[in-house]
């Protein structure tokens, strides 16, 4: 913002002081000149001619140019002609209106850098289009507008004698012309006077040859710069008065006031001091005209206002682009809230569908936990309901006719010798006690009568007479009254662990330990015998039954081996008591 009141400021100041001068910008002349009067008529005549508008605002451009110099009214005219030709779709006329209109920004070097701007714009066209003399021509002028700025880019030479090479190929004499003048030009800037003469004689030999007046006067000037560097004043007081003749056709103030300036120089360096301050005033004449002439005060105020327009433009493009911005925030905002809550809601859905996923897999769990224990249930009841009754049958009617045949043969008239009837009971008696053994393990009597207690030392005491394996129980707490299921399941369950001790462990001992507290039963069954390794055991039906009997009363199985010592295998159980009490 600063820059805009700097630069109303400005304007302001230079439209006053424009004012007091020339009033509103009019050509010095009191009357329009007839060629521009026709122009504006022609001008009204194809208001709906854009193409036709084009041509006759750079036609008006060019004879306000050629009448007053460079002036605003030239540059208004090759402004407006460009926006004809756009409009039109002439690329070629709004290519040559931009070269114009870089040619007017040259002579002040407030505006030069736009001048470099609208060539440079042009050369891109030319070069599309192939334009090869057009090419040559607008890098000649850049070039000629970039040696003014300092520190002085030699880069410039080399491009010139690049350039100087393809106007020798394709015989462009007029922009060989040129690039000798900018050549020595270039020269002189880097001290090179021999070269610079060079340039300069063979600038001046086709200037001369085709009779172009402004290359004549510029060479002329140069030509004098480089006798004044010599030390050659008298002679560069000749270049610059042929030069100072020659530059009033062009109109250029800059110019003249360069020239004025150097004879000034000159002339105080040979003595000829009232020349010197005659060219002096002179001098002064063209400073003042030129920075408070028309040509100058109104391109420069024309610039100021393109520049403060262009600022108000650009304020508004970002007020805009602001403005777009913030909407693309905020639609931004609300699209990353959008899908946060999308992701949320996609997570809450996922994370509660795998919990129902869960809750219906811990329920099927369940229900298929419930139906193998009430599978197990059944089995087991069904096992000790036949065990009973296989028992009873053996008891009852297998042991009454084996006690039959005893009392049969003992009845026999015929006596049997004393050898045979002894042999006779003997196998009669072994029979009824085997009987009687197989009936005791199916259901032990002791087992419904006794319970578990009782049950389990019966067990024990007829174990050893039939192996010579010391097996001993031993009993902690107050046990309490179980229920008939869980008396049989942890009856089988020990009496399946000390026949596997008997049978596998080769074991010589035998320890069964019970624990009654208020909380849980604790079994322990320990031998002495070789171990085993449960990992890599196979599980047979005797540890399966044992892990599934007390899985059915929920409890725990700890087997315990003491490989590879070989000090034998401990089993620690543990019964909630909740599920066995009565």
């Amino acid at each position: 913002m600063n820059s805009l009141y700097y630069l109303k400021a400005i304007a302001l100041s230079l439209v006053l002081s424009f004012f007091c001068f020339y009033g509103y910008g009019q050509p010095t002349d009191e009357k329009e000149h007839k060629d521009i009067v026709s122009i504006k008529k022609a001008i009204e005549e194809n208001i709906k001619s854009p193409a036709q508008l084009g041509l006759l605002y750079k036609r008006l451009g060019d004879t306000y140019q050629s009448l007053y110099g460079f002036n605003i009214y030239s540059l208004e005219a090759y402004q407006t002609s460009l926006g004809y030709f756009k409009e039109a779709g002439d690329s070629a006329n709004y290519y040559s209106a931009k070269m114009d209109v870089g040619w007017m920004y040259y002579f002040d070097n407030y505006t030069r850098k736009y001048a470099i701007e609208n060539y440079e714009s042009a050369l891109g066209y030319y070069k599309r289009t192939h334009q090869l003399q057009k090419e040559i021509h607008t890098e000649l002028a850049i070039i000629d507008a970039k040696k003014h700025q300092p520190p002085f880019d030699y880069s410039l030479i080399r491009q010139l004698l690049i350039i100087e090479k393809r106007c020798k190929a394709n015989n462009f004499f007029f922009d060989l012309g040129y690039a000798h003048n900018l050549l020595a030009i270039c020269y002189i800037n880097h001290k090179h006077l021999i070269l610079a003469r060079k340039y300069l004689d063979l600038s001046q030999k086709y200037a001369i040859k085709a009779n172009i007046n402004w290359m004549i006067s510029v060479n002329n000037f140069f030509l004098g710069r480089i006798e004044a560097l010599s030390d050659n004043y008298e002679t560069a007081i000749e270049y610059y008065l042929n030069a100072y003749e020659s530059s009033g056709k062009a109109k250029d103030v800059a110019y003249a006031k360069d020239i004025c300036n150097h004879l000034s120089i000159a002339y105080t360096k040979t003595g000829d001091y009232q020349k010197a301050n005659e060219f002096y005033q002179q001098t002064l004449l063209y400073s003042n005209q030129y920075y408070e002439s028309e040509q100058t005060m109104t391109i420069r105020l024309e610039e100021l206002n393109s520049q403060y327009k262009n600022l108000q433009l650009q304020n508004q493009l970002t007020e805009q682009e602001n403005r777009q911005a913030r909407l693309q925030n905020i639609l931004l905002i609300v699209f990353i809230i959008f899908l946060i809550l999308a992701v949320i809601a996609l997570y809450i859905g996922r994370k509660q569908q795998n919990t129902i996923t869960r809750q219906k897999d811990i329920i099927l769990t369940q229900k298929i936990k419930n139906l193998e224990l009430k599978s197990l249930e059944a089995l087991i009841q069904g096992q000790e309901n036949e065990r009973a009754r296989i028992a009873r049958d053996l008891h009852d009617s297998l042991g009454i006719q084996l006690t039959q045949i005893k009392f049969f043969v003992e009845s026999r008239h015929k006596p049997f010798t004393t050898k045979e009837r002894a042999t006779l009971n003997q196998i009669i008696d072994d029979a009824c006690k085997e009987i009687r053994l197989i009936s005791h393990n199916l259901h032990p009597t002791a087992l419904s009568k006794y319970g578990l207690e009782i049950a389990l030392e019966d067990l024990i005491n007829k174990l050893p007479s039939t192996k010579k394996i010391k097996i001993c129980l031993e009993k902690y707490g107050s046990l309490p009254r179980l229920s008939q299921e869980a008396i049989a399941l942890i009856y089988r369950v020990i009496q399946e662990l000390i026949n596997n001790a008997m049978k596998h462990a080769n074991a010589c001992k035998i320890s069964v330990q019970l624990l009654a507290n208020q909380e849980n039963l604790l079994i322990s069954v320990e031998d002495d015998g070789i171990g085993f390794n449960i990992d890599l055991q196979p599980r047979g039906s005797g540890i399966s039954n044992v892990t599934s009997r007390i899985e059915y009363l929920s409890g725990q199985v700890l087997w315990q081996n003491h490989m590879p010592a070989s000090t034998g295998t401990s089993v620690m159980i543990s019964i909630p008591m909740v599920k066995i009490a009565s």
